[in-house]
């Protein structure tokens, strides 16, 4: 304890103690069950905010990476339509089951039966030094719910002859095609190689899964 000396007049010096400041550190206070209990209740809710919020961005992306996949296929099939039919030749063809075909046609000759859709023959591809380079048969029908394009070999198929399959879309609900014929009028069948020739236009309507509707119309050069 420290002693402050005080000075009075006429007086003798006196000593005064002086008090000295004492400190009493408080008790640390530790968190109740209520309140542990709370606390974890507030993060509960907010982690399934948190995870929600997660899911719902997850399924946005998922259905937007599906739409794109959709379109992209949609897109690069269509362009294959379209180079197909505009590489048309005006040459008939003789079936599997040795039926002689239109150059363009609605009726496929699968040589055990026939299926509705679209059969053509068509130039080959210059850039190729195989089978390629040469006129083929190609066609594309509507099966189990998907587009399927059909090769042969080539334009004149053997009675053993089978086309390879190769799918090109999938999820599709309807497929059908018409036939602008030189009155300009649309047909749904073209299938006699004698007296029709090559139509001026071919028009494809693809119906997807969704329930879009897909219309494009091609020309056929002359």
């Amino acid at each position: 304890m420290r002693r402050s000396l005080t000075f009075t007049p006429g007086r003798s010096l006196t000593f005064t103690p002086r008090r000295s400041l004492t400190f009493t550190p408080g008790r640390s206070r530790a968190f109740t069950l209520v309140e542990l209990l709370v606390a974890l209740a507030i993060f509960a809710l907010l982690s399934t905010f948190a995870y929600r919020s997660l899911a719902v961005m997850l399924d946005g992306r998922e259905a937007l990476d599906r739409d794109s996949r959709k379109w992209r296929d949609l897109a690069l099939f269509v362009g294959r339509f379209e180079r197909d039919v505009q590489a048309a030749l005006d040459r008939p063809a003789t079936g599997p089951s040795g039926t002689l075909q239109a150059p363009v046609s609605s009726l496929l000759d699968l040589g055990g039966g026939t299926a509705t859709g679209l059969a053509l023959t068509r130039s080959g591809a210059a850039l190729y030094a195989n089978a390629l380079a040469a006129p083929q048969r190609v066609a594309y029908r509507h099966a189990e719910g998907r587009v399927e394009r059909l090769s042969w070999p080539g334009v004149d198929a053997g009675p053993r002859a089978e086309p390879v399959i190769t799918p090109v879309l999938e999820e599709v609900r309807a497929l059908a095609f018409r036939f602008m014929d030189r009155n300009l009028e649309w047909r749904r069948d073209w299938a006699l190689p004698s007296s029709q020739g090559l139509p001026l236009a071919v028009e494809m309507t693809v119906e997807l899964a969704g329930g879009e509707r897909i219309v494009r119309v091609v020309d056929i050069p002359r």
